[in-house]
């Protein structure tokens, strides 16, 4: 019990020296605040930093919504300070009327939860804000993870928008950095009163114990001044700058600088990018040869038939540079509208197989195989059975694009942590790798992709290359008109012999 009320509350008590730290900076750029609020106070860790460095000339704010630690701050921080500590909900509290009272240098400094609204709903927490839509997600992407949020993310983004009519304030937050950089796309692309913001890197495992990549976010908000980017710096600094990023039309850029420099490749390719085969039972649909074998995820030997078998190769191969397969996959199906009944008359052991494991594969939670076969397979079409493909992981911080071809006639497949264009010929998906292995390409997709995401690439950012202007950038325009076209058509699915 102890450890959820920690995940509900964001229960993570800031260090006194990292506290200290983020003071010290703010004061080089905030000089004189006359107010000075934490939203989220906890044991006060920020309140009593700030008053080591201001002393007396600013009055101190702290909210938390457990009265204990609101009792603790009173007994605990320095009495002459002119200090005001409530218990207080932040997700009930009017912050545009608290901030609204004073017309003063307002800074905003703390630590807001580290934990997603999915989180909270697993462990049947209520610390959350009233639902709504505030990204405005539709359709596939509101039913998925891209709905889910860190209430960090929320915090901020109430705090942002209170403040806007506010001539001086600073905000200076502690989150995980890809919270502070969705915060900053929505107050960007809602075109509010922002300037100079920043990323400052910090060690989460270090202060906190937790492998995420962290950052003291710090931003200002001015009538004067507004600005759409960002600077990144290795450490609580000013001193040691690694980047920019910024909007580019409603999109994000990880680096400002070098796509500048190549966005000249950027455009619609008349190539389609897709997804791996997707199916949610590794255990059952992945096997591997063990002395002449098939083996499942069980470790129990399988006899079934060659028909629907293909080799597969996982995201950790083509991370890796790996394109000779390890493993099979069950493909079920040719398209998402094949029947998988008739796998019980072409293949009869098969069919057996995945009925002896029909409560893994019937529970399979994901909405896209409801009113769907049994069985059924999800990223599946022609394109999957092209004889041969040039596939990336999504997964891996080095881009490494890999030719994938079949095995004695028959296409390798990818997983669905994986992406791929659909090739005709070896030439083609050698060249193709060459041509997105390039230089050129690799600092184009470093300047688009932020990679400390789950995934880092995705099919949003691998279609905004343009292969035939890559292709004219890098000197290669006649060879790519000579063996690549705009359109593949996928080859009939062969038959293996695995033994």
């Amino acid at each position: 019990m102890a450890g959820q009320r920690k995940t509900e509350f964001g229960d993570f008590q800031t260090p006194d020296v990292l506290a200290d730290q983020v003071a010290k900076l703010i004061q080089t750029v905030f000089p004189a605040p006359d107010m000075i609020v934490e939203p989220t106070c906890g044991l006060g860790s920020f309140v009593q930093s700030c008053i080591a460095v201001w002393k007396t000339g600013a009055s101190y704010h702290g909210f938390d919504i457990n009265p204990g630690y609101i009792d603790t701050c009173r007994r605990n921080i320095v009495p002459e300070a002119d200090c005001h500590f409530e218990t207080a909900d932040f997700f009930l509290q009017n912050w545009r009327h608290f901030f609204s009272t004073e017309k003063k240098r307002i800074l905003v400094i703390g630590n807001p939860p580290w934990v997603t609204n999915s989180a909270l709903g697993v462990i049947k927490g209520g610390n959350l804000p009233k639902k709504n839509n505030f990204q405005e997600l539709k359709g596939f992407a509101a039913k998925t993870g891209k709905a889910n949020f860190d209430i960090a993310e929320w915090m901020l983004i109430n705090l942002l928008e209170s403040l806007q009519q506010h001539r001086s304030a600073c905000v200076a937050m502690l989150c995980k950095t890809a919270t502070a950089r969705k915060a900053l796309k929505h107050a960007w692309a809602s075109q509010w009163n922002l300037s100079d913001s920043s990323l400052h890197r910090i060690d989460a495992k270090k202060y906190f114990n937790v492998a995420v990549d962290a950052c003291l976010f710090v931003t200002f908000i001015s009538l004067e001044k507004r600005t759409d980017h960002a600077a990144v710096y290795q450490d609580v600094s000013y001193e040691k700058k690694l980047s920019r990023f910024g909007l580019h039309g409603r999109e994000l850029i990880a680096n400002i600088d070098d796509y500048k420099k190549y966005s000249r490749i950027e455009g619609s390719s008349s190539y389609t990018w897709r997804s791996g085969i997707k199916h949610d039972a590794a255990k059952v649909m992945e096997l591997t040869i063990k002395e002449g074998k098939l083996i499942n995820g069980f470790h129990e030997t399988v006899a079934i038939e060659d028909n629907y078998l293909y080799p597969l190769l996982k995201s950790s191969d083509l991370g890796n540079n790996r394109a000779e397969p390890r493993k099979f996959l069950l493909v079920t199906q040719q398209a998402p509208s094949d029947s998988t009944g008739k796998i019980r008359e072409n293949a009869p052991e098969t069919w057996a197989y995945l009925e002896k494991y029909s409560s893994i594969l019937d529970g399979r939670k994901s909405s896209i195989y409801k009113k769907r076969d049994r069985f059924s397979i999800f990223g599946i079409g022609k394109y999957s059975f092209t004889p041969w493909k040039v596939a990336i992981s999504a997964l891996y911080k080095k881009l490494v694009f890999v030719p994938v071809g079949n095995i004695e006639g028959k296409p390798i497949m990818v997983d669905d942590t994986c992406y791929f264009i659909p090739c005709g010929s070896e030439q083609e998906a050698v060249l193709l790798a060459e041509l997105l292995n390039s230089e050129e390409s690799r600092r184009f997709l470093h300047a688009l992709i932020f990679f400390d995401a789950k995934r880092p690439v995705n099919v949003d950012i691998l279609k905004r290359i343009d292969i035939g202007k890559l292709a004219d950038f890098t000197g290669m325009k006649e060879k790519f008109t000579e063996y690549c076209s705009s359109c593949v058509q996928a080859s009939s699915p062969q038959q293996l012999t695995i033994f």
